[in-house]
Parts: C-alpha cells; sequence; structure tokens
C-alpha cells in the first residue's frame, strides 16, 4: 500500500506509543499474565517492543513490507520475536499456536471490509490461548458518522517538517475513502505525498455482536488506553475482551 510505504520513515514520530498505552501493556502482563503476544497489522513493531523487551514470545504481521522491514530491525535484538508479512485473513497460518494475547491496534481493522472483520474475530479466538484476551484499538465511527466529520486533527512531527493531513470522504455509513496528505519539507521545495484508500466503519453495536459471535465474554469498551469509560463521544473505541 502506498500510503503505508510513503508514511513508514515517520511512523513513530506521528503515532508515538503512548504512556497510557505501555501501563496497559504492562497491566496485561503483570495482571493478565500474558507471556505469548500477537500484533495483528503490527506496523513498525512499537507496540510490540515493550513486550519483547519483557522477554515474553512476541510475533507481528502486517501486510505492508517497508513497515515489516523497520519492525524487524527494531525487534532484532530479542529471539523470542518474529515479525513477518501478512494480512487478517493469514492469521490462522501464520499462528500454528495458541497465543495468550491478540492485539490489533492502530485503527487497522477498518482497513478490510465488515464480513472481513467479522471472520478476522472467528480466527482471532482460535489463535487465542483458553482464557485468552483480545485487545482491540479503532475510532469511534459512530461520533464520527453523527457529526459528520469529514477531517481529522492534523498531525505534526519531526520538530514541524513533517505534517500529516487526514480527510475523510463518506460514501454511506458502510465505506469511507481516507484521504491523505504527507508533507516532507526540506532544504528545497516540500515533496508531498498524497493517496486515498477504502476504510469499512464498524460501530460499537455491530462490534459487540461481532466479539460475542466468535466467542469472546467479558467484553469492555473504553474511550481511551488509560481504560476510562467509553460514551458516545469518545473519540476511540479500545475494547478488550476474553476468549469465553
Amino acid at each position: 500500500m502506498a500510503f503505508y510505504t510513503d508514511i513508514s520513515l515517520v511512523y513513530d514520530d506521528l503515532f508515538p506509543v503512548s504512556p497510557e498505552q505501555r501501563a496497559l501493556f504492562v497491566s496485561l502482563m503483570d495482571d493478565g499474565g500474558a507471556r505469548s503476544v500477537v500484533d495483528c497489522g503490527c506496523g513498525t513493531g512499537s507496540q510490540l517492543q515493550p513486550f519483547a523487551v519483557a522477554g515474553l514470545s512476541c510475533f507481528g504481521f502486517d501486510p505492508d513490507p517497508s513497515l515489516v522491514a523497520i519492525a524487524r530491525r527494531k525487534l532484532a535484538a530479542y529471539p523470542k520475536t518474529r515479525v513477518a508479512p501478512g494480512s487478517f485473513a493469514d492469521l490462522p497460518a501464520l499462528v500454528p499456536f495458541p497465543s495468550d494475547l491478540l492485539m490489533c491496534l492502530g485503527n487497522s481493522l477498518v482497513h478490510v471490509p465488515q464480513d472481513e472483520a467479522s471472520r478476522f474475530f472467528a480466527d482471532a479466538a482460535g489463535a487465542l490461548s483458553r482464557s485468552g484476551t483480545l485487545l482491540l484499538q479503532i475510532l469511534n465511527y459512530e461520533r464520527l458518522l453523527r457529526e459528520g466529520v469529514t477531517e481529522l486533527p492534523m498531525l505534526r512531527a519531526s520538530e514541524g517538517t513533517v505534517e500529516f493531513r487526514r480527510r475523510y470522504e463518506w460514501e454511506g455509513d458502510r465505506k469511507v475513502l481516507f484521504r491523505t496528505s504527507l508533507r516532507f519539507a526540506g532544504s528545497d521545495e516540500p515533496r508531498i505525498a498524497r493517496n486515498e484508500i477504502p476504510l469499512y466503519p464498524i460501530y460499537p453495536e455491530e462490534l459487540w455482536e461481532m466479539l460475542t459471535n466468535a466467542g469472546f465474554g467479558d467484553i469492555r469498551f473504553y474511550g481511551d488506553f488509560a481504560r476510562c469509560e467509553f460514551s458516545p463521544d469518545s473519540e476511540a473505541l479500545v475494547c478488550l475482551a476474553r476468549k469465553a
């Protein structure tokens, strides 16, 4: 995907792992007892890194070769960690042994149509150990649709030399065209990379039904990684669910 190839070199600057994410990861290791982790759509591997540092068995996969290459370099020092190319549909083949924790973060799941997302949850349940945990994060598309949001806040990185603009063009309530503009300032003329990819919104009630049908229980929705209460006005939807 050209979008992720363009953004790969500045991805970590634009989307750093937050202290709240790190605290949640520690909790999943200490309180949740996770000893093995799979990151579906792992990007540059930054969200796997805290688990790798702690000595857990880690596996990440991503469909973009540029992101996979960065993740492999970043995690090369950890012998119990592996990164491979692959899509959500490849999950059963890529993960032959059950894992304690399966993550899908960064609004990744909405890159596939809703029926494929539903199949992913069934595959995720099969890839988890008994009482294993799923950690998912997407945007709260119910709020975005209700408010008619067509542009997300601009992001800046690298001391302002990189600007990332994100726009939504709604095609009904089941598909959004995600138009991006990534501007790199340099000594000469700025370079601008523009891309467009389809996204397929999943709404809270729909997500709950998908998870229940896939065999998950103890489903909890939060508005952020600090586990604040989810509400219709939450910007994000963070979900923790256990394999029933």
